[in-house]
């Protein structure tokens, strides 16, 4: 349960923030880690996976967002070493306290998962041929923990639309932009996927994304589908939009 609770949390705090900036590291609280993942691995796939399994690490980087230092802190041993072996190789964006980047720690996971689930249809993804027919929305749903909760909505005018804690904001984002979140969408062959990737639990947020263009139109809900063998190009999706829609800008401290 605990480790489920951390699953669930990679929102929860681990600690108050030490804003010196020598060389003793800077407590970085969650969602702001999450904000600074680069993409990267941060996963292990066995046969052997079940429900909820992974590895909780303790994480330290430098000033430029590379990891000096990665221990298992929490998980199954025989994965121990490969997890710290991948956690090595991740890349953060610098973590910024009083205008200067700072060397930084805090907790992470990795998780252990089954094999993919295969696609059971292949259905084409759809050529814009009326950007104003295009919409994407993403939507986070509460937890057991400090999970953000917000839904966020672009269509194909570039125009971003997003409710959450801050209450409504509005930007606009690029045609080029909105055309590489699509790219990601075509990748993720999301079309062909299944409408729902359910595991048996009661504390994690739900994550829905969807998408319409031209009358075409398909949702897939997230709800820790990794651990039953959602593809991983479902969660790329998910960070996709919020990336292209820049939600960190309105989910961060004093942000």
């Amino acid at each position: 349960m605990k480790l489920m609770r951390q699953f669930a949390g990679l929102t929860l705090l681990f600690g108050g923030v030490n804003l010196a900036v020598g060389q003793t590291p800077v407590e970085i609280p969650q969602p702001e880690v999450r904000a600074h993942w680069i993409s990267r691995v941060d996963f292990i796939r066995s046969l052997e996976a079940r429900g909820f399994q992974g590895l909780v690490l303790r994480i330290e980087v430098d000033r430029t967002g590379s990891v000096t230092s990665a221990k298992v802190t929490e998980g199954t041993e025989e994965f121990r070493a490969a997890a710290v072996a991948m956690a090595r190789k991740w890349r953060y964006k610098p973590f910024v306290r009083d205008g200067r980047a700072v060397p930084a720690a805090f907790t992470d996971i990795i998780m252990i998962l089954p094999p993919e689930s295969p696609v059971r249809t292949n259905k084409a993804f759809p050529t814009v041929q009326n950007w104003g027919s295009v919409k994407i929305v993403l939507k986070r749903t509460p937890c057991f923990g400090r999970c953000p909760v917000y839904d966020v909505e672009i269509d194909g005018h570039g125009n971003v639309t997003f409710n959450g804690s801050v209450g409504e904001r509005h930007r606009h984002i690029s045609r080029e932009t909105l055309e590489g979140l699509l790219e990601v969408f075509r990748k993720a062959n999301y079309f062909s996927l299944d409408s729902a990737y359910l595991i048996g639990a009661t504390d994690l947020p739900t994550y829905i994304t969807s998408i319409s263009i031209d009358g075409h139109s398909m949702s897939v809900l997230d709800y820790g589908g990794l651990q039953v063998g959602m593809p991983v190009s479902v969660r790329e999706v998910e960070q996709a939009i919020d990336e292209a829609a820049g939600t960190n800008d309105w989910l961060l401290p004093g942000r």
